[in-house]
């Protein structure tokens, strides 16, 4: 039997996630980087007028939010910019990640677009919130990978070749 690769990891275990947005995958062989594309929709029912982070305006019946995970090569941390994306996650080169990382980063990914459903649609349906925004949090997904690491079999999800 074949390894899974982290790629193939990332994009299988995409589909078992319970989200009605839309999530892609883009590889870049070059940069040896992975970036994961959340985009959320919500209906803006009441037309309240949406400013976004380009200081875009719009009263559309339905906005899009969409905001993005990088995955990069822990020996090229100079080229990521951490303020670009929602999370920044590092893979130990050729080696990947450990599944156990890997459903750790889904267990907690599902829960930040659990969250961030509720806080888009509270930030529609009330007047007083002035800023939506994903929060991803590396104490508490480092915490899941912990858990994960305890039950788990040891074994890698390596970088793909191509």
């Amino acid at each position: 039997m074949a390894k899974t690769d982290l790629l193939t990891f990332l994009e299988s275990n995409i589909d078992s996630l319970d989200f009605d947005g839309k999530i892609e995958l883009f590889w870049n062989k070059r940069a040896k980087t992975f970036e994961m594309e959340l985009t959320f929709y919500a209906e803006n029912s009441t037309s309240q007028v949406i400013t976004d982070a380009e200081g875009v305006s719009s009263d559309e019946p339905i906005i899009s939010f969409s905001d993005s995970i990088l995955f990069y090569d822990e020996k090229n941390v100079a080229q990521v910019e951490p303020e670009a994306y929602l999370a920044c996650l590092s893979y130990a080169g050729k080696k990947g990640w450990t599944l156990a990382r890997g459903k750790a980063f889904f267990s907690y990914l599902q829960i930040v677009l659990d969250n961030g459903r509720s806080d888009l649609l509270d930030f529609l349906n009330d007047g007083d919130k002035e800023l939506f925004e994903l929060t991803w949090s590396m104490s508490d997904f480092e915490r899941f990978v912990h858990d994960a690491t305890e039950n788990t079999a040891i074994e890698n999800l390596p970088y793909p070749k191509f």
